[in-house]
């Protein structure tokens, strides 16, 4: 993994001094047709194929999440929604309306983490 250095100010104390950080340095995008491509050398789908499986899949993901369904992907990890809300006094007075900043969150699985802990870095 490319990374790259940054000065940054304590954003909890803006008076100390600004310090150097080490960031994630990305490279290029792959989109899903370069993964299809990627895919397909491995399995007997063609790249058409898996690209409609995955967009099957992302049109009936906010369906399910919207459903309080939490989406594993065995060896990939889990999708769930969450959310903030704000606090009140009583247990009745908390209603829908005090949910707010709805996300989506991604746990990782076991066998994925695994895979990436022994990554490697390069500086940019």
């Amino acid at each position: 993994m490319m990374y790259s250095v940054t000065k940054r100010q304590n954003p909890l104390d803006r008076k100390s001094d600004s310090k150097y950080y080490a960031v994630a340095a990305y490279g290029e995008e792959i989109d899903v047709n370069d993964l299809a491509k990627e895919i397909s050398k491995s399995c007997t789908l063609t790249p058409t194929d898996i690209v409609a499986v995955i967009e099957s899949f992302l049109d009936k993901m906010p369906q399910y999440l919207k459903n309080s369904n939490r989406i594993r992907l065995n060896k990939f990890g889990i999708f769930k929604l969450s959310f903030s809300s704000v606090g009140q006094e009583s247990e009745d007075d908390v209603s829908s309306k005090d949910i707010k900043n709805v996300r989506v969150l991604f746990m990782p699985s076991a066998e994925l983490k695994k895979e990436l802990s022994d990554v490697g870095y390069t500086r940019k």
